[in-house]
This record gives C-alpha cells, structure tokens and sequence, in this order.
C-alpha cells in the first residue's frame, strides 16, 4: 500500500474516543459479532417462513430428503411410507446450487439424533456473522478504524441483513465467501504474492460455487484491481490466469455436470433473462423500490455517494466495480431482481462499505473539531441509539406474525386428503407447505406469478377448459388454499364451485373431481 494510502487508513488518532491498541481493536469486533449473532435469536423457535418460505422450504425438503436417506434409530423407527416419501420428494428437488447447507443440515440431524428445522438457521446466522470479519478486515484497508466499525455495525445490525441471514438458503455462506474473496483480492492486489493470488483465487472460486451469482460481485473486483495495475502488466502476469482459472473452473465443471448428467438445465439456465424489461420504466421503478426495502433509501444513497469519498484510485475502481456487478447482476436476474427481495442480499455489504467511508469522515472531521469529552460521549450515544432503533425495528418485524400453527394445520389438511390421492393445487408455496408437513405431493395449478413468466418466454395457456382438462386429468381433488389468487381466477372459482362438490374449511377449498355434480349445464 502506498503511503497516500496508509496515511488515508490511519488517519485517525482513536477508534470510537479510544486508543487503537490491538486488544481493544480485536475486543470491540468479537463484541460486535456476539451482539450481531444474539440479535438474531429474536424470535428465534418461529418456523422459518417469515422469509423466503417457498425457497426454505425447499432446502428442508432435501435436506429431510438426505436425512432420511442414513440409517439412524429415528429413521429406522418412523412409518416407512413417510421415509420413502421423504427421500423421494427431497431426491427430485432441482439442484440450481451445490447442495452445500443440505448436506451440512442432514448430518447435523444425524448428529442430534432427529430433524430440527432451526439447525439450518443457526449455521445461516453463524456463516453471515463470521462474514463480518473479512468485512471488517476489507474495510481496514479501504478506510480508517472508524469507517471500518461503522462498516462492521450497518453489516450486522441492518434489519434486513438480519432477519434474511437466518434464511435457510445458500446465500448467507455466498455472501461470507464472497466478502473473503473480496479481501483476499484486495490483499493480493497490495501485496502480489503466489501465496495471496492463490488464496483470491480459490476463496472467490468457493464463492461462485457455492451459488453461480456470486461471480458478478467477486468477478467485476477482480477485474477492477487487475485493470487498475495497467493493461500491459496483467498481460504478462501469469497469476491473473491461475487465479481466473481456480475462481471459475469448479463452478463451470458443477453447473455442466448438474445441468446434463444431473438433468438441472431447466432450472439452471430457464427463465431468468428477459431483455424485454430493459426498456420499461416501471421495472427499473420496480427494482429500485426492492432494493430500498433492503437498506433504505438513505443508506443507498450513502453507498452512491461514498464514491465521491474514496481518494486512491485502485479503491475507487474496486468500489466501482462492486456496484457495476450489482448492475449487471440485476440486468441478467430481470425478473428476480424485483420480485425477491433476497436476491439483494449481496447488495447489503456494498451499502455498508458506502456507510463505513462517510462514517471514516465524519469522524476524521469531527476529532478535529470536537477535542472536549462532552460532545464525543453525545455522539457515541447517537450512534448507540440507532443500533438499538435497528435492533427495535428487526424484533417488531420478527414478532409480528406466529407460524408455530402451521405445521398442525397443513398436517391435518394432509391426512384429510391422504397420501395416496392424486391432487392438483393452487396453494402457498409452490405445495411445499402441504408436502412438508402434510406429505402430499400435489400437482400445481398456475398462478398470476407463473403465467407473468410464460409469457415473458413467449408461451401461452391454452383456453380455460382444455386446460382444466389437462391438468385434472386422473386427479382425485383440487385443493385451494390461496384465495385472493383463487378469487383472482374467476374462471377457475366459478368452474370449480358449479361443477364438483367440496369440503370448505378454515383457509381452504378441497374439490372432489371424482364425483362431479350431475346436471350441471
């Protein structure tokens, strides 16, 4: 690093009013990672459908789907129909993403004995929180201690980053490796070692592999410090290809073996681009919308703004090219990018770099002003007061709703139904519900959601009633639990309510197709 740029990182003479000893640097950042990890035990024994509950359950059902699969006294001691069911279901899961928090959930399960849905919540929180540390390790580099505090604070205390890290999901473990990819990056591009350029590119390989986005916000730094250096230099250096070689190699071999042998391509490479958006106002509205409901309005602007803060230019491109790849990642991910909101996930250590740059100024600014022990004390209460408004802000939005009901309710509508009839649903979650806790396994009747995506590939339904017939056909009931989108289909409520007699319950429609009413015109 030159010294332009260490006087920059060191420009303060405290950390938070204190002196920067190394005891007290390394203290205050466990003490930030424990507090980080405790705050997410709000609400902690809830089921795990507050957040992304299609794709959670998701993960549950293979992971259960693996469990089932070793022998152990729990498995070997439930009714056989419901293991074969489990590990059938769980094995014709897609495999967008190596199974990674499946198999790591599955043996944890053996370890305990039996299934426990929050292991996988710990081991979410456990992988966001320790991204912390190459966070704060990154952002030393980049910015002075106060910087790199205010930095570490907004990652883990962020209401969002929150409740979305106990998501049971891959992208908890993508984002802690991609930050390590990051700072391995970043520390090769200071000190280019053999040792450090094989460290970058293994850690950003891990990061892609664990989920294929991760490329657009370890691979555009990449390039970006590798520009930086000038053209003629990361020509000639033999480690740029090692390095892009171990980042992208493991990746490619996986989704190619998924996608042919693994029979995934649908889901790998089906319906994820749509350039059509490109020229509509209202996605980019749509998207922008999504992305402050991540961080807000004011830290987004912030993270914008921190470009105009960074005086080295390797950093400056670095911090460029993080929000390039944020750009290009939701230009590539059309749809998703504001439909799922856990897809902006990576977007929240972009914002609180942004966050920890203003913050390494205001404080450099404000030592200089501020000397007396009065106003630094009403500062650091100011700063104390926000962390306690996010965590206040994080447990109303966790409390709000209970779900422990839930799995008795679907249980019940399981066993209502049975395990060997044949149904077709229009329910939540894509039927995961229903199979999870009710081990049925339903054909799904699409929704307003499905038919936006067929027809952004250019696919049509056929008309209602071939289409009825289609997917009826040889099924024992339709069940209905979504009654806004069943009401939002009259064609389909006025068919069903007029054509098949029916159990109405507490959420749900159960229609019997196999006795239809007579006489009905």
């Amino acid at each position: 690093m030159s010294d332009a740029a260490q006087s920059q990182t060191d420009s303060t003479d405290t950390v938070l009013f204190l002196k920067p000893t190394k005891n007290i640097v390394t203290l205050l950042v466990a003490l930030f990672l424990i507090l980080g990890f405790a705050v997410r035990f709000i609400d902690f024994k809830d089921l795990p459908l507050d957040f992304a509950a299609t794709r959670q359950l998701h993960s549950l059902i293979m992971a259960r789907g693996l469990y089932y699969q070793m022998d152990t006294p729990d498995t070997l001691s439930m009714p056989q129909d419901k293991r074969v069911y489990g590990i059938n279901t769980g094995n014709a899961e897609s495999r967008i993403e190596p199974p990674i928090m499946e198999y790591l959930s599955a043996y944890t399960y053996r370890l305990i004995g039996k299934e426990n849905i929050l292991v996988p919540r710990v081991y979410s929180m456990l992988f966001w929180v320790i991204g912390g540390i190459p966070l704060f390790l990154l952002a030393r580099k980049l910015m002075n201690l106060n910087g790199a505090f205010a930095a570490l604070a907004a990652y883990l205390f962020i209401p969002f980053g929150v409740y979305a890290s106990r998501s049971f999901q891959p992208d908890p473990l993508m984002v802690m490796f991609i930050l390590w990819a990051l700072y391995f990056q970043m520390r090769w591009a200071t000190n280019g070692t053999l040792k450090n350029a094989i460290l970058a590119g293994l850690i950003t390989g891990i990061a892609v592999f664990v989920k294929a986005p991760a490329v657009f916000f370890v691979g555009f730094s990449f390039v970006g410090l590798v520009l930086s250096k000038g053209f003629k230099q990361w020509i000639k250096n033999p480690q740029i290809y090692m390095m892009a070689a171990l980042a992208l190699l493991p990746a490619i071999i996986f989704n190619l073996l998924s996608a042919t042998v693994g029979g995934n391509a649908g889901p790998i490479f089906g319906t994820r681009f749509f350039p059509e958006y490109f020229s509509d106002p209202k996605w980019y509205s749509n998207w922008l919308q999504m992305a402050k409901s991540v961080t807000g309005y004011f830290p987004l602007v912030l993270g914008v703004l921190a470009l105009f803060l960074i005086k080295q230019k390797q950093d400056r491109v670095f911090y460029l090219c993080l929000w390039l790849g944020y750009i290009f990642y939701g230009f590539t991910f059309a749809y998703h990018i504001y439909t799922h909101n856990y897809y902006h996930l990576p977007l929240i250590p972009i914002i609180t770099l942004g966050i920890g740059y203003f913050f390494a100024f205001i404080f450099q600014k404000f030592e200089t002003i501020n000397k007396h022990w009065f106003p630094r004390s009403l500062l650091m209460l100011v700063l104390l007061a926000s962390l306690a408004i996010c965590v206040q802000v994080t447990r109303g939005t966790l409390i709000t709703r209970n779900y422990q009901n839930e799995p008795g309710y679907w249980a019940a509508l399981g066993a209502k139904i049975g395990g060997n009839s044949s149904v077709i649903a229009l329910t939540h979650d894509s039927g995961y519900r229903l199979s999870y806790w009710g081990f049925v396994n339903a054909k799904l009747w699409p929704t307003a959601g499905d038919r936006t995506i067929k027809s952004l590939v250019g696919a049509t339904d056929p008309a209602f009633l071939q289409m009825f017939k289609e997917f009826t056909t040889d099924k024992d009931y339709f069940l209905v639990t979504l009654m806004g989108e069943f009401d939002s289909q009259p064609d389909l409520r006025e068919y069903l309510l007029t054509h098949y007699p029916y159990q109405q319950g507490d959420g749900y429609y159960l229609f019997d197709l196999r006795h239809p009413l007579a006489n009905v015109n």
